[in-house]
C-alpha cells in the first residue's frame, strides 16, 4: 500500500514538474529604434499593442518599424494651450453630470481657454472626463477648420470606393476669436459635414450643435434619396457613416459627447503608438490669414498601392512607431440604443488624443479597431505650431475590411483659423448645402 501510494505521489510530481519545465520562460517584450517587429519576432511587441493590433502583426498582415521623433510633441501646441498648463492648474473640476465647472463658482465658466485640466492624476475618479475634454479642447485650439478629406474602402481584394467630403468645424469655446460672436443658446461647437462626391451619395450633409451643458447634441442630416432634413438621435452618431466602417462619433479617435458616457481607467502602461512623420510638416499662411498645409506633406501609403506587398491591402507600409506611455481609459455609452458597446480608448496624454480604440459590440464581443497618428505642423517662423491628425484608420476584424481616411494630402489641402461663415450653421444656411 505504501510502495503504491509512493509511486501515485511520484507520478503526480512529475506531472507536475514536467508542465513546469515545459512552460516557455517568461518573455518581456521590449523594442527599439530600428526593430522591425513582424510574424518571426511579435512577441517583442507583447503587452505594447492592443490585442487585435499585436494579431495582425502576428498573422504577418501589419509589420512595425520601430523608430523616434525629430521633435518634442510638447512644443507643438497653439500658445493658449502652453499658457494654460500653468494658469489652468486647479481652476476647473467635472461636477456629478460630468460638465465642466469653476472650483471657485461650481458653476459652468463663461469661456475655458487653453487646456481645462493640465495636471490630470490618472487615480482621480474622473480622470477619464478630464483626458477626454483635454482631447476636445486641444482640437478646438486650432481654430476655425476648413478641411477636406476622403475615406477609402478596402477589402481583402483591394481597393473598393472613396467619398470626398469636407469638414467645417467652428469651437464655441477654447478659441478666443469665438469670445466676440453672439452665443445664447450656450453652444461648445458647430460642425458641418457635407459629402461631395460621388454622385450616388454627393449632397449627403450633417450639421451638429453641442451645447456646453447637459443637453444633448442636436444632429440633422440631409439625405438625397429622400430630399429632407431630419433630426437625428443622438445614438445615430454610432451609425455607420455613408457606409463605411466610421461612424460619426469616431473622428480623432473619439468625437462623442462626455457627459453621454460612462468612464473608468483602467490602467497605464507602455505602448508602440503609430506615426507617419519623423519632422515637422510645413504650415504656410494664407491671404486671408488662415494656416493651412502644404501639397508636400508626407503621403500615407498602403499595402493595395505597393507592389510585391504580402500583408493586409488596408496596412500602412510607411509608418513607424514610436514608444510612448499611455492611459487605457474605458467608455460605455448611457444611450442603449448606440451601436457601440464598451470602447478601449489607449490615450496619449501628451498629444491629448486616443491613439488606439477598440470597440465591442452591446453583447460585449469584439468588433474592430481604429488606429490614429498625430504629427507636428508648424510655419517657418515658428509662429503658429499645431499637432494635427494624419492617420485614422479602422479595421473591422468580423468583415476583414477597413476604412481609411485621407487627411491633410496632395489634394486636401487643410485651413486652420480659418474664416467661416457662421450663417452655414443655422438650420437656413444648412439647407443652403442640401439640394
Amino acid at each position: 500500500m505504501r510502495a503504491v501510494r509512493f509511486a501515485w505521489v511520484f507520478g503526480i510530481f512529475f506531472l507536475f514538474g514536467l508542465s513546469i519545465s515545459a512552460s516557455p520562460p517568461a518573455v518581456f517584450a521590449d523594442v527599439a529604434p530600428g526593430d522591425v517587429i513582424d510574424t518571426t519576432n511579435w512577441q517583442k511587441a507583447e503587452g505594447l499593442l492592443p490585442a487585435p493590433v499585436l494579431n495582425w502583426v502576428k498573422k504577418g498582415d501589419f509589420v512595425l518599424n520601430i523608430g523616434e521623433l525629430g521633435y518634442d510633441e510638447k512644443e507643438y501646441f497653439d500658445f493658449l494651450v502652453k499658457e494654460s498648463l500653468t494658469a489652468n492648474i486647479g481652476k476647473y473640476d467635472v461636477n456629478e453630470k460630468d460638465i465642466i465647472v469653476d472650483l471657485k463658482t461650481g458653476k459652468p465658466p463663461e469661456f475655458v481657454s487653453g487646456l481645462p485640466f493640465p495636471d490630470v492624476d490618472p487615480k482621480d475618479p474622473k480622470a477619464g472626463q478630464k483626458f477626454l475634454y483635454n482631447k476636445h479642447y486641444a482640437a478646438f485650439s486650432t481654430g476655425n477648420q476648413n478641411v477636406a478629406f476622403q475615406a477609402i474602402w478596402v477589402g481583402k481584394s483591394g481597393f473598393e470606393r472613396e467619398i470626398g467630403a469636407r469638414f467645417v468645424n467652428a469651437p464655441m469655446d477654447g478659441y478666443p476669436p469665438a469670445r466676440s460672436i453672439s452665443n445664447p443658446d450656450g453652444i461648445q461647437r458647430y460642425t458641418l459635414i457635407s459629402v461631395d462626391r460621388p454622385y450616388d451619395i454627393a449632397g449627403f450633409n450633417l450639421l451638429l450643435w453641442r451645447y456646453r451643458d447637459d443637453r444633448q447634441d442636436l444632429n440633422l442630416s440631409y439625405i438625397p434619396a429622400i430630399r429632407r432634413v431630419r433630426r437625428m438621435s443622438p445614438a445615430n452618431r454610432s451609425d455607420a457613416f455613408v457606409g463605411s466602417d466610421f461612424c460619426i462619433d469616431d473622428p480623432n479617435g473619439y468625437d462623442g459627447k462626455i457627459c453621454m458616457f460612462e468612464w473608468k481607467v483602467l490602467r497605464t502602461q507602455d505602448a508602440l503608438l503609430p506615426c507617419k512623420s519623423k519632422e515637422p510638416e510645413r504650415l504656410v499662411q494664407t491671404k486671408r490669414g488662415a494656416w493651412q498645409t502644404t501639397a508636400d506633406v508626407t503621403p500615407s501609403v498602403y499595402g493595395f498601392q505597393t507592389e510585391g506587398w504580402q500583408g493586409a491591402p488596408w496596412a500602412p507600409v510607411k509608418l513607424f512607431w514610436v514608444k510612448r506611455r499611455v492611459v487605457v481609459i474605458e467608455a460605455v455609452s448611457k444611450d442603449r440604443y448606440y451601436n457601440y458597446g464598451k470602447q478601449e480608448m489607449w490615450y496619449d496624454p501628451v498629444a491629448r488624443f486616443p491613439k488606439y480604440k477598440i470597440i465591442y459590440d452591446r453583447a460585449g464581443d469584439y468588433w474592430k479597431t481604429m488606429y490614429v497618428g498625430f504629427s507636428a505642423y508648424g510655419s517657418a517662423d515658428g509662429e503658429m505650431k499645431f499637432m494635427l491628425p494624419d492617420i485614422q484608420d479602422i479595421v473591422d476584424d468580423r468583415s476583414q475590411h477597413a476604412s481609411l481616411c485621407e487627411n491633410a494630402s496632395e489634394r486636401n489641402l487643410w485651413k486652420l483659423h480659418a474664416v467661416v461663415d457662421m450663417n452655414d450653421f443655422t438650420l437656413s444656411g444648412f439647407q443652403k448645402y442640401c439640394k
